[in-house]
C-alpha cells in the first residue's frame, strides 16, 4: 500500500500531464492492462465507461470489456482535454502513447526513489498491488477479475453466461475509489 501511495504523490515528477494522469487513472480503474487501454479510440470512451477490446479472450477471440468510470478515473480524464483520436496521446500526432514509454516512466520514478519502494517497481507491479489492494477493499476475487478484465475459460462462463456484470463491476469500482481516496490519495 505504501508503495502505490508513494507513485500516486510523486506524480506528476518530471512526466507530462498525459503520462501522469495515465499511471492514475490506470490505478483508479484497477488496473486495466495498459497496451489495450492505450490503443482505446476517444470513440470508446462514453458518458458512464469506456469499452477497451480485450485482446486476452478465450481461444484468441475479441472480448469486448466495458470498465465503469468511478470518481478518480473521471478526474483523471478531466485533467486531459487531448482532442486527437486517442484520450492519451503520445509524442507523435493522433498516435497513443507508448506502452514502452509508459513502462520506462515509471520504472525512472522507481529509481530517482528507490528509499520509498520496498524492491524494484514497475508497470507490471501496478496492476498486481491494485489487484492486491482491492482485495483489501473488500471487493472479492470474481469482482476483481472481472474489473481486470480476465477470461472465465469454465464451461457455463465461456458457453452460456451472457451477463455483462457492468454493475457488479461499478459497485466494485466505486469502492475501491472511496478505497483509494482514503487510504492512497489523501496526504494523511
Amino acid at each position: 500500500m505504501a508503495e502505490l501511495k508513494s507513485l500516486w504523490h510523486l506524480l506528476p515528477e518530471q512526466l507530462s500531464l498525459v503520462t501522469s494522469e495515465l499511471i492514475k487513472f490506470l490505478i483508479a480503474s484497477g488496473s486495466q492492462r495498459p497496451q489495450q487501454l492505450l490503443g482505446t479510440t476517444r470513440k470508446q470512451y462514453f458518458d458512464d465507461h469506456l469499452v477497451i477490446r480485450n485482446l486476452k479472450g478465450v481461444d484468441g477471440e475479441r472480448i469486448l470489456h466495458a470498465v465503469p468510470y468511478n470518481k478518480l478515473m473521471l478526474n483523471t480524464l478531466d485533467e486531459i482535454s487531448e482532442t486527437s483520436s486517442y484520450r492519451f496521446m503520445g509524442k507523435m500526432e493522433d498516435r497513443p502513447l507508448h506502452t514502452q514509454s509508459l513502462s520506462r516512466a515509471v520504472t525512472k520514478l522507481y529509481s530517482r526513489h528507490k528509499q520509498l519502494f520496498d524492491g524494484a517497481f514497475t508497470l507490471r507491479d501496478i496492476r498486481r498491488t491494485c489487484k492486491t489492494l482491492m482485495g483489501v477493499a473488500g471487493l472479492d476475487k470474481e469482482v476483481r477479475d472481472r474489473i481486470q478484465g480476465h477470461a472465465f475459460s469454465d464451461v457455463s462462463s465461456k458457453h452460456y453466461d451472457r451477463y455483462d456484470y457492468f454493475k457488479e463491476k461499478q459497485r466494485g469500482l466505486q469502492r475501491w475509489s472511496i478505497w483509494l481516496q482514503k487510504n492512497i490519495v489523501s496526504r494523511e
